[in-house]
């Protein structure tokens, strides 16, 4: 801590990782000198050492910044000593005069403290009424208090990196959260929490808006403001819309606000002039980089503007003067006599349009007038000299595609945009050209019909491709990955081109960048939306199997790089990628077979995160090809499997992914049967072993499920394994245990997958037939309760999937309901809007609540610890098992063992309760009108 406190501040940021991982560890156990060490030092006279000190609490707080309450107690001491100190050296810094960069680093310092020590909580310190009026004090103060002129560059470029500015910064971070968490006392937690939201909205929120307000009049008054300054303090203001009583208290202070500070930073700037004129792929980066927007004033003035036009009064005013500015721009460049200046402001109404949309959607008159603002005010820029004014337009053609034009003129009106739009992808500027195409996207999606899109569609993808050439977007891959999705299998034509662009665009992505790392950010996430455009045009042919080799040529090297711990960031994507490959191809190529030990490899060292998706690839693998998974040696693709699982069941590694090693065992026993007998006993062991540590009941389930599908594989290898390992009664006790046990209303409480109902009947069905010499006399004694279990099976199967098919045809009508009913929609007043609106919700509530009803019936339910999704059926999924009807397999095995084995079935028969004896008559006449029904379907 000594030679941290000495060293020069470019050191110190070094020697501050050393110190931060001592204090992290150490503290306050091992290292109880260190608060007092500091508080010494926070009351030198060394200004070096305050400096010190200070860097050291704002470590030191940081440990704890996430911390819940109940692990915030070693910081609330070191603060209850500290915050006095501390508030004493803010008052003192705020009242100097000094220019020194020395203050504000110091006062930067004091804020990220005090930022990191009330991030989860307030302390108590902060309640001491001395206490609280101090720092929100010094607070106020620092809001209001003049940047010192002769501390500020001339050069406005280097302002905002300027110490005060970086202080202030600070400053109204920690006002924006105050208001935005204590701003409302009963929306704040109990305890501190509210103690302080009640004493900062009665004696210092008006306070604090007053100054953020004063600030904002200064800006406009041509005080230098950094931009993320004013960020903050235009979140701050729309914060305090929410307040009522701030509302009401500055009502004057609205319009001018929104028209005085909010319209002008929504307009086109030297700034934005510059970069555009300069380094264009940057202006286009900014444009779309979803951080800069959380920091752009910008983005936070529209933000402010959308807030307050939700009130009519405010709306009104601010169209109208919206209204002027189209309609004043429109009559000076038909007159020719349009500034710069002039087309800035034009600009900053498109901008001001473009953040108001969900308001003038929804709102008369605003909703009937947008088709005649589009084409009278809009459609004219993309003639425009400016190039800004281009993009512009093609960004509001794009938000108001779907904007009603009259009767009779929408299509029309829509084809006219579209075109204006795709024209400009051969615009001479970069930026216009990359918002021409994204635009591009909500044409798409909106189109009824894509016939109307298909002869432009080959230059469509090649413009796109050729911008996707020249900047880092992944907005452009959206667009791509609409495109894909709406023309479905009529893309197939550009198939195989867009996957191979695709994939140089992806390793163009990949490849790191020179320029820094936020360009390397935005490359990940173009890349990651490559792959996902890719998944989505596999899928949209699925059903040409032809295309497949092609396309698995382009895309091969991409699964042999990636499926590695290079690919971790986009494993999923990749996994997904072969997934699709070797289930839609024709079949599995050499090269796919190649990847294998790349797969195992990831498997047991790193990517147990991805067994989800693994489990599909080796699904298909299995599936696809199972005379090769089986009789190959070289590699040996059993043991290779067993090997994933071993590692799998055995490392410390959750229920929730180790869980998918026993579905693989489940994949093995249902695709290979008789083809493994030497591993149904190390599964089972293997299966067991990790059973008995498991702590979800989808895994215990599971496990009890290797056991249902080992019987169905091979009742008697199964038996005598499990009797060798000394497992049988246990096991047995348990599977009935849960087949018989319910939730409160007599429903399954575990096995409630209509799938794991049918793999327990065909594994409790091997088990009735398994040969004398392999059942111990106990479970021979037993039959009448297998019987029983069975029947408790079959009985709920059929129920859930009566129901399910009930509810999905149900569903199904009130879709086609729904649709009807949107046909007839047509242009309603207000107060009809609300009405339909009001239906709307609640259809959609009626048919959430009918999918969660199909949810219950077909696993889903609320009663358990695991997640309900985790229980429900996935009708894509297939099995081996599928063709097997449950009801007709039992019922057919009960009439062979009445023939073959008479001793037997009078066994079973005899000690079957009178209810199960009753449910069995009912199930074999089910069956038989099963039978029926599958013949039918067959026949079809």
């Amino acid at each position: 801590m000594e030679s941290l406190i000495r060293a020069p501040h470019n050191i110190q940021s070094q020697l501050g990782e050393v110190f931060k991982s001592l204090v992290y560890n150490d503290f306050p156990d091992k290292w109880p000198a260190l608060l007092p060490a500091l508080l010494a030092n926070l009351s030198s006279p060394d200004q070096t050492r305050v400096h010190g000190a200070l860097f050291c609490f704002r470590i030191l707080a940081r440990k704890y910044e996430f911390r819940d309450e109940d692990e915030r107690g070693p910081l609330d001491e070191a603060m209850g000593t500290a915050f006095p100190i501390l508030l004493h050296l803010f008052n003192q810094l705020l009242a100097s005069t000094a220019t020194t960069p020395d203050v504000p680093e110091y006062i930067k310092l004091i804020c990220k403290t005090l930022w990191s020590a009330t991030y989860m909580n307030i302390p108590a310190v902060l309640l001491q009424r001395e206490q609280f009026m101090g720092w929100m004090s010094c607070l106020h103060t620092a809001m209001i208090k003049p940047v010192p002129a002769e501390a500020v560059p001339a050069d406005p470029r280097d302002r905002a990196a300027h110490p005060w500015w970086k202080a202030k910064k600070w400053v109204f971070h920690v006002s924006y959260r105050l208001i935005n968490r204590y701003g409302i006392p009963k929306d704040a937690k109990e305890g501190n929490d509210k103690t302080f939201s009640e004493m900062f909205a009665r004696e210092c929120a008006a306070t604090f808006l007053e100054a953020e307000l004063q600030v904002l009049s200064s800006y406009v008054g041509g005080t230098y403001v950094s931009p993320r300054c004013l960020n903050l303090l235009l979140q701050f203001v729309r914060q305090a819309l929410g307040i009522k009583a701030l509302y009401k208290q500055y009502a004057e202070h609205w319009d001018k606000l929104l028209m005085g500070v909010a319209f002008p930073l929504m307009c086109f700037n030297d700034e934005d002039a510059e970069l555009w004129r300069d380094d264009p792929q940057e202006y286009i980066r900014k444009g779309y980089d979803i951080l800069e927007d959380m920091y752009s004033p910008r983005t936070a003035a529209g933000n402010f503007a959308h807030e307050l036009c939700k009130r009519k009064s405010h709306r009104d005013v601010f169209m109208a003067q919206v209204a002027a500015l189209l309609s004043g721009y429109s009559q000076a460049a038909a007159a020719g006599t349009a500034t710069q200046a002039d087309a800035r402001r034009m600009d900053g109404a498109l901008v001001a349009i473009g953040m108001l949309s969900e308001h003038l959607r929804s709102k008369s008159p605003y909703k009937e007038q947008l088709g005649p603002m589009l084409l009278n005010f809009v459609v004219p820029c993309f003639k425009s000299p400016y190039g800004h004014l281009r993009a512009k337009a093609c960004w509001a053609c794009g938000l108001y595609c779907t904007a009603e034009f009259g009767e009779g003129k929408t299509q029309e009106s829509y084809a006219l945009l579209l075109q204006q739009v795709l024209a400009c992808l051969n615009d001479p500027e970069l930026p216009v050209r990359v918002d021409a195409a994204v635009a591009v996207k909500n044409f798409v999606e909106e189109v009824e019909s894509v016939e109307l899109l298909k002869p432009i569609l080959p230059q469509l993808l090649n413009s796109i491709f050729a911008l996707m050439g020249q900047v880092d977007n992944e907005d452009l891959v959206v667009t791509l990955e609409v495109i894909v999705e709406r023309f479905g299998e009529d893309i197939a034509p550009y198939a195989l081109q867009m996957v191979q662009q695709l994939s140089a665009a992806f390793w163009k992505y990949v490849t790191p960048h020179e320029e820094g790392e936020e360009d390397d950010e935005m490359a990940s996430i173009a890349a990651y939306t490559c792959l996902s455009t890719i998944n989505t045009l596999l899928d949209s042919v699925s059903s040409i199997p032809d295309l497949f080799p092609h396309m698995e040529e382009a895309l091969f090297p991409i699964l042999q790089k990636m499926i590695s711990v290079d690919g971790q960031d986009v494993m999923e994507m990749v996994l997904d990628m072969l997934a699709y490959i070797n289930y839609y191809g024709k079949g599995i190529s050499e090269r796919l077979w190649s990847l294998w030990p790349q797969l195992e490899e990831a498997v047991c060292s790193w990517a147990s995160d991805y067994w989800f998706n693994f489990i599909i690839v080796f699904d298909n693998y299995i599936g696809k090809d199972t005379r090769r998974f089986v009789e190959c040696k070289s590699p040996d693709y059993l043991a290779s499997v067993f090997k994933m699982m071993s590692f799998t069941l055995t490392e410390d590694i959750g229920d929730e992914e180790a869980v998918h090693a026993l579905r693989l065992m489940e994949v093995v026993l249902q695709y290979c049967r008789g083809a493994v007998d030497p591993y149904v006993g190390p599964y089972l062991q293997l299966a067991l072993a990790r059973g008995a540590k498991a702590t979800t009941n989808k895994f215990k389930d599971a496990v009890l499920l290797v056991v249902a599908n080992a019987m169905h594989y091979n009742a008697a290898l199964t038996l005598t394994a499990l009797q060798q390992q000394g497992a049988l009664v246990d096991v047995l006790t348990a599977w009935f245990g849960r087949i018989h046990a319910a939730r409160g209303d007599g429903g399954f409480k575990y096995f409630r997958r209509m799938h794991d109902k049918k793999v327990c009947v065909l594994g409790l069905v091997a088990l009735m037939t398994a040969p004398d010499e392999v059942l111990p006399p106990q479970v021979q004694a037993g039959m009448p309760q297998i019987l029983g279990g069975l029947v408790r099976l079959l009985v709920a199967l059929k129920q859930q999937k009566e129901e399910a098919d009930r509810l999905a045809e149900m569903t199904s009508d009130e879709e086609e309901e729904d649709e009807e009913d949107e046909d007839e929609d047509g242009d309603e007043e207000e107060e009809v809007d609300k009405a339909a609106k009001k239906d709307d919700a609640e259809a959609e509530a009626y048919l959430n609540r009918l999918a969660r009803e199909a949810r219950k019936l077909t696993g889903g339910d609320g009663d358990d610890d695991d997640d309900d999704d985790e229980w429900t059926d996935d009708e894509e999924v297939e099995t081996p098992i599928d063709p097997l009807d449950p009801w007709v397999v039992a019922a057919d095995t009960l009439a062979a063992m009445q023939a073959t084995n008479p001793g037997r079935h009078h066994l079973l028969a005899s000690g079957a309760t009178p209810e199960v004896q009753q449910g069995l008559a009912g199930l074999m006449q089910y069956a038989e009108q099963r039978r029926a029904e599958l013949a039918k379907q067959q026949a079809a």
